[in-house]
């Protein structure tokens, strides 16, 4: 049937605006550039995100208005289809720089709009409806006759397909299954999404994203790990409490986004630094393969070789992405040495004084503030406070609640990679207002950590940064190494001395961070979970290398 299509159908046509050289290649360096960018300078990977996304956006919206007027050929849809792939690449590998998942280790959670969470549910839904809408109405699809659809070929890892028999049917189980999984995600998270929307509209339901989604978990973790090393028998033990992670609203991450996010676990500093950005060069470099092929192997009416303003223009726009590589490239020979990054270990030790911005006392009369009690009062008015620690505007970091008290003590701490020059704001939220939708900042604070901890000075000794013996009073303890401050609180444009939040720092990351005392409410053991990793190399009876790892987590139950 096919060989009959071909003699009816005299040339598939194709659309220059779409599939044109230039077109194509201005998507080429567009997508190899924010790539590179995001490769060496993270910072610039929001930029390079909303970037490709806006590709994509344009790219299936333009597909469709024109896809409904008959403009476009099956071929045309079916390159617009691998293209697609190219700026999906490009932005989940921003992406997986912006919202880096997080776990009981790495407590650290990107910073991210909701309007991040909207566009990139808004590119998936976009771009699985359109490709499901292209294989679907294939027979009749465009302003090609059903001949030349007939006659038009996929061209899948080099296999020339017809587009209207196996073709067809392989790409509507791959879209459909990957159509089925996104729908699956987007129901999970419906409430992120809806909660995203509003927080579009409204400052007060933005608030709604600080918060976890649901209560907390009331439970400690101690950690015993042991590590054994066969081959110089030495063996070590360390032990830490922690709280495990709360769960707040994230990201809808879609199948690239979820295959970035696979990469890392590899092993090795090479494969951890080039291993994500290798994968995304591969399947772009077999995506740009197969859409030549797709334009190669059909027989168009005319040669795609036209050169016009639509495909001059395209190449043209692709200098943003150039600046932007390139300015970094200034910015960072003009910087000089400062930029060195360090791991901190910074510590959330607790409050004072903390008072509600707003509170629904202020509204009672005195006779029901009377028959309420003073205790009763004082519980209103003190706040369920929690604390947002955003390092350098990308990471941030949330601390648990504290149920109606002006003087929390929170003691949480996290390690983080900082530069010379990096930035800290410390922001106190009132979880009663935000449930109120009232505005809930009680207030801020913003520190430069290495102006509070700064380098040894020329001539010193570095310090010793090996456990060291606690000092007898660890409020005023003060070394090279480690520092304690309270700092007070900003709001409404001014300082509050009486508001204040007790941090410290320290350079001491040799151990991992642990809760710096036993909560005496410990309930427990409610369970127990093992964990053995062991890696032995033999070479005869001679062992090469041998490392066990047994990891013991023991579960208390806090009241």
């Amino acid at each position: 049937m096919s060989d009959t299509a071909t003699q009816r159908c005299s040339g598939i046509s194709s659309n220059p605006d779409i599939s044109g050289p230039g077109v194509r290649v201005a998507l080429y360096l567009q997508s190899l550039l924010s790539v590179v960018l995001v490769r060496f300078s993270p910072q610039d990977a929001p930029g390079a995100y909303w970037s490709m996304t806006s590709t994509a956006f344009s790219l299936i919206i333009s597909s469709i208005v024109t896809s409904a007027q008959g403009q476009i050929s099956l071929l045309d849809a079916i390159v617009v289809v691998y293209v697609l792939l190219l700026p999906i690449l490009a932005s989940a590998l921003g992406l997986s720089e912006i919202a880096a998942p997080s776990n009981h280790k790495n407590p650290l959670r990107s910073v991210h709009s909701p309007l991040l969470i909207v566009a990139n549910w808004t590119r998936s839904a976009l771009t699985y409806s359109f490709a499901l809408y292209v294989w679907i109405s294939a027979p009749t699809f465009g302003s090609g006759s059903r001949e030349c659809n007939e006659a038009t070929r996929l061209i899948f890892f080099g296999a020339s397909l017809p587009a209207l028999g196996s073709g067809r049917y392989l790409n509507l189980t791959i879209w459909g299954v990957f159509t089925l999984l996104f729908v699956y995600r987007a129901l999970k998270g419906a409430r992120t999404i809806a909660i995203a929307c509003r927080a579009l509209l409204s400052s007060s339901a933005s608030q709604a994203l600080l918060k976890p989604k649901g209560p907390p978990r009331n439970e400690v973790h101690r950690e015993i790990v042991t590590r054994f090393n066969f081959k110089s028998r030495e063996r070590t033990t360390t032990n830490r409490l922690f709280r495990p992670r709360q769960i707040f609203h994230e990201l809808l991450q879609g199948v690239m986004s979820q295959i970035m996010g696979w990469t890392p676990s590899g092993t090795g500093r090479w494969y951890r630094a080039y291993g994500r950005t290798i994968l995304i060069a591969l399947l772009a470099a077999w995506a740009i393969i197969m859409t030549e092929l797709e334009l190669a192997l059909n027989e168009l009416v005319t040669p795609n070789n036209q050169w016009g303003f639509g495909q001059i223009l395209p190449l043209v726009l692709t200098i943003s992405p150039l600046f932007s590589l390139y300015e970094y490239f200034l910015s960072r020979r003009a910087s000089g040495p400062i930029n060195k990054s360090r791991i901190l270990r910074f510590n959330v030790k607790g409050g004072k004084g903390l008072q509600r911005p707003h509170c629904e006392v202020d509204s009672f009369g005195e006779e029901l503030i009377e028959q309420l009690g003073e205790e009763n009062i004082q519980r209103r008015r003190a706040p369920t406070a929690f604390v947002v620690v955003t390092i350098a505007e990308r990471e941030q970091y949330t601390t648990y609640e504290h149920e109606h008290e002006k003087n929390p003590r929170w003691n949480e701490g996290f390690d983080v990679k900082l530069t010379d020059t990096s930035t800290i704001v410390i922001r106190v939220f009132d979880r009663k207002c935000i449930d109120a939708e009232w505005p809930s900042l009680i207030g801020f604070t913003t520190i430069l950590p290495f102006s509070l901890l700064p380098p040894p000075v020329e001539g010193e000794p570095t310090p010793d940064l090996t456990p060291r013996q606690e000092p007898k009073d660890l409020e005023t303890a003060i070394d090279s190494s480690s520092i304690e401050v309270d700092v007070p609180l900003i709001r409404e444009g001014r300082t509050v001395p009486e508001m204040t939040i007790k941090i410290s720092l320290s350079t001491d990351t040799s151990l991992p961070p642990t809760l710096p005392y036993v909560p005496p409410t410990l309930v427990g053991p409610q369970a127990v979970h093992t964990q053995t990793r062991v890696g032995l190399f033999k070479w005869g009876n001679k062992t090469v290398y041998g490392r066990k790892k047994e990891t013991h987590t023991t579960v208390y139950q806090l009241q």
